[in-house]
């Protein structure tokens, strides 16, 4: 631990002239180019731009995160009582080489320990893994087409179906080929991917032929208000999924699309989408509706901020005929709903209001009290890898229970962030009818630093 303290103060109270380039989630987006006109020379602007000829350049960066994690009643389950915690760590470093103006070359390696963790999952512990490495070639010079090849991460949209999964430890990949057009207000990707498979030994992540995603997204932006529209097309294969109607060969389509504005006070976020295909002898048919909104008091102290988020997903009506109408949200984040119950986006009507504070330009608070009820009682609730969360069983009860939350963050610098924050999940008569249903108490506390 003593090199987290380091490197936290290093970035803490270093400084630095050359030009600045944001950091993204997806690191492979950024485009430290600009530095080559850059008059300081210090040793950080020579790990992002190393220069070694005309349009060849190579750029290092990473991150490291620590958390430490405390959770009561896991699963809402007294035997699954975590008295003293767990923490992980994940370490990701990259490197990005510039051949030409047609060819790059992207690496990134990455390391995720759960420590005192007592059953260790592929999400949590993954010790070594080549997570990203991959060729990108630009065919033409007037056509602003960009092909890639190789082992990527995938993130679009809200990340409701499409994510990097950062929060649970080990982030999430995909192997495949990609078609990547940018114009000024129209970004358009088409892929075909296995998702990489996870697993808890060192080098020995493989491509499941299991697991098949491919199709289209496109972002256009209206920048003149502010608008973004997004659209989107995605096949899913799955040999093995696993639903509370039954097992099958899943074979579904995506149709969806958002529109997005973010304005100086009010910001909405509305999406909504269609599903349909094959499960086994059952016809797919589900959807779902997401709908988020804020204001923010900009002249008011702190700048406080009110929301509201709602979602409808549809869930399965019977168990017994050839229909399925639960929704898959395919690989979408580990928290969708909150931190304390890791519940997938699956026969779901939630209503999240929250609210904000800025302190200062470092820091700021979040609340947020989400309420959660089945859509469908018959069907049940699912983790975020959609596996039935418990045995099926035709309870009347609807509501799941209510999750409060509230979260400190601390950013002095753009290397470095600290965060705490709290959880309390209050079992519903649903939970209570199916399972032992305590209700759980979550902690973390977690630092960051990216270079």
């Amino acid at each position: 631990m003593r090199v987290v303290f380091i490197l936290l103060l290093f970035f803490c109270f270093s400084t630095y002239g050359q030009q600045v380039v944001p950091f993204q989630q997806i690191r492979y987006e950024e485009d430290y180019s600009v530095l080559e006109k850059d008059t300081v020379n210090d040793w950080y602007s020579s790990l992002k731009y190393l220069k070694f000829n005309n349009g060849v350049y190579l750029s290092f960066g990473g991150s490291f995160r620590v958390q430490y994690l405390i959770m009561d009643n896991e699963g809402w389950n007294h035997a699954l009582r975590d008295k003293d915690g767990f923490m992980l760590t994940r370490w990701l470093l990259h490197a990005d080489l510039h051949l030409s103006n047609k060819v790059r070359i992207f690496a990134e390696v990455q390391s995720a320990l759960a420590n005192s963790r007592e059953i260790l999952v592929p999400v949590e512990e993954n010790p070594l893994k080549a997570h990203q490495l991959f060729i990108d070639y630009k065919p033409f010079s007037r056509i602003p087409l960009t092909l890639r090849a190789g082992r990527q991460e995938l993130s679009y949209g809200s990340q409701r179906i499409i994510s990097v999964r950062d929060a649970p430890n080990s982030r999430r990949s995909f192997d495949g080929v990609k078609a990547i057009i940018r114009k000024p207000k129209v970004n358009t990707d088409l892929f075909y991917m296995h998702a990489v498979e996870d697993r808890t030994g060192i080098f020995d992540d493989t491509s499941s032929p299991d697991l098949r995603l491919w199709g289209g997204f496109s972002d256009i932006s209206i920048s003149t208000q502010k608008i973004a529209l997004n659209f989107y097309y995605l096949g899913f294969y799955n040999r093995r999924a696993i639903f509370n109607d039954g097992a099958g060969i899943e074979k579904r389509h995506t149709l969806s699309a958002r529109i997005v504005k973010n304005g100086r006070r009010w910001r909405y976020d509305l999406e909504g989408g269609y599903q349909f295909g094959t499960i086994g002898n059952r016809k797919i048919a589900a959807w779902s509706t997401a709908f988020a909104t804020s204001y923010r008091f900009n002249e008011m102290a702190y700048s406080p901020e009110i929301g509201l988020k709602t979602d409808v997903i549809s869930g399965d009506k019977s168990n017994t005929d050839r229909k399925h109408q639960t929704l898959n949200p395919l690989f979408a984040p580990g928290a969708y709903f909150g931190m304390a119950a890791p519940l997938g986006p699956s026969n779901l009507i939630d209503v999240h209001p929250s609210a904000s504070l800025k302190l200062g330009n470092a820091a700021s608070i979040t609340c947020d009290y989400a309420f959660l009820w089945r859509y469908s009682t018959g069907d049940g609730i699912y983790r975020p890898n959609m596996i039935p969360y418990f045995e099926f069983d035709d309870t009347p009860a609807r509501y799941i229970g209510s999750q409060i939350s509230g979260v400190f963050i601390f950013q002095p610098t753009r290397h470095v962030s600290v965060a705490t924050g709290m959880s309390w999940f209050n079992s519903g008569e649903y939970l209570k009818s199916v399972t032992v249903g305590n209700d759980i108490l979550f902690g973390f506390v977690s630092a960051q630093v990216v270079f």
